[in-house]
Order: C-alpha cells, then structure tokens, then sequence
C-alpha cells in the first residue's frame, strides 16, 4: 500500500484508539441492566464492508472494500441514529490504459514513457468517499432487548474517481499525469446517495464485544465533477487525434454499490457487576 493510505490508516487507527480510551471515562445508564432492559447509549464504531458494482459502476469498476468510521445513538426505545463517513477503494478499474489514458499519451501497447524516455511503471485503481446519516430500528426477538434485526437506511453523498499511482523516479517522471493533471484523466464523479441495510446487531455487558453485521445496498445518482477530459483519441472519420474535451455537466449516472458490512461497534456505557449506573 502506498504511503498515503498508510497515513489513512494510522489515523484512523489513532482516532480509534482514542474514542476507546474515551469511552471508558464516560457513564452509563443508571439502574438499568442491558440484558434486562432497554437503554439508550451512544455509540463509536469502526467498519468494514465488502461491495459488488452493477449499473453504471460496474461499467467502470470492479469489486472494491470501504472503511470508515461512525458515531451513532441508540434510544431507549431502539431507534439508532447514526452519522459516519466511508474511504472507498479497489483494484479493478476496467479498460485497457489506452481507454483509461487516451491515444495521445501512450504508445500503441498503452505505455507511458516518462521524462526520461524510460516506461513507466503505471497502476490505476478505484478511490472514494461516502459520507451519510441513517435512521434505523433495532427489533429484538431473544434475550437481550438491546440486541437484534437492525433495519437502516439514509441518505448521503458519493464520489468516487480512478487514482493513477507510479514509481516516484525524478530521472522519469510522467508529467502528462504528475501532479494536478491527473485530474483531467481521474473522471471523478459524485452525487446525492441511498443507503440501506438490514441485518443483526449484538450489544453486550462489556464494550468489546459489540457489533452489527448487514446486507446493504447504495445508490448514487452522479455526475462529472470535473470540467475537462484530456484523453485524446482518434477520429475515425478523420483519421486525426482529438481530444475528450469539455465535459457535458449534465451528464448523470447511475451508481450501485450492495455487499455486505461488519461494525465494530464501542458504546459508551461501563461494566458492572449486574447493573450499569450514572454518577
């Protein structure tokens, strides 16, 4: 992994870390035992989700992962409300790189030769973001009232692109990619997204093992978010190289995301013997 994904994760590994050794200064609720009753406590998770792409997603992309993190409230009537934001990423881009880089650029096998006439060694993948807030319901069918079919769904927004990564050679850098022309390659799109979810959440007597485990599905309605495409490709009526140019902004697209997502989830309240207490 590239070191700015590497930074990503310590930070998020960090800001977990934190939230945990925050939540073991925080009360609980008074006179209430969660296996017994009902209570409402606030919620850190930390979560992974693995994802199949199919509309216009699938068209561009392959399967991919997300990580993020939430913050969530849980009521004494088990409504959770909840606000988190996810990092998209995957491997699978599809095209070859002359579909993903144009004709102008690249030789006719689809390589790069960079500044110092040597190729360059070239890897694309998917990136992202998805932040959103959800409502949803917990129904508890056994035991514990606090634990049970969890039913989510909320509203967001979406963006993914295409990250075009190589070896940092100051004797062969690929300037028709460095820096912020890899924006007019990324095609990077976002819009107003749907998530929805339903699965099983689990709340113990103990702040580590909690979690919840969901089928999802997202959907985002899209568009460009960049102005200019610098691919270049030939006419074949003209037999000349042109290139993408300016972006239709009125373009929309379809995006679905649906996989299934674990949480690791660090409620607020502290252990005791057999009830949990406020000060």
């Amino acid at each position: 992994m590239i070191k700015d994904n590497r930074l990503f994760m310590k930070k998020i590994l960090t800001l977990f870390a934190v939230l945990l050794a925050f939540s073991a200064c925080l009360p609980a609720q008074e006179g209430k035992n969660i296996r017994t009753d009902v209570i409402s406590v606030a919620m850190f998770e930390a979560n992974y989700a693995f994802q199949m792409p199919a509309l216009d997603t699938k068209v561009s992309f392959g399967v991919n992962s997300t990580i993020g993190g939430s913050f969530g409230y849980k009521t004494d009537e088990n409504w959770l409300w909840t606000a988190n934001v996810n990092y998209i990423f995957g491997k699978k881009v599809k095209g070859d790189r002359v579909d993903l880089l144009g004709e102008g650029i690249t030789t006719v096998d689809g390589e790069l030769i960079g500044g110092g006439g040597s190729l360059v060694t070239l890897a694309v993948y998917q990136r992202g973001w998805h932040f959103q807030a959800e409502l949803g319901k917990v129904f508890p069918f056994y035991g514990n009232p606090n634990s049970g079919i969890l039913v989510q769904a909320g509203l967001g927004y979406l963006l993914n692109r295409i990250r075009i990564e190589y070896d940092k050679n100051l004797y062969n850098t690929p300037y028709p990619v460095e820096g912020d022309y890899e924006y007019g390659y990324d095609r990077m799109r976002g819009g107003p997204a749907f998530h929805g979810e339903v699965g099983y959440l689990y709340l113990g007597d103990t702040r580590l093992l909690n979690f919840s485990i969901a089928l999802e599905v997202t959907y985002a309605r899209t568009r460009p978010l960049r102005d200019y495409d610098f691919r270049v490709f030939t006419n074949p009526a003209t037999g000349q190289l042109e290139p993408v140019g300016r972006i239709d902004p009125n373009t929309r697209y379809n995006d679905l995301y649906y996989g299934i997502r674990f949480n690791w989830l660090i409620p607020t309240y502290q252990r005791q013997p057999e009830m949990f207490y406020y000060d």
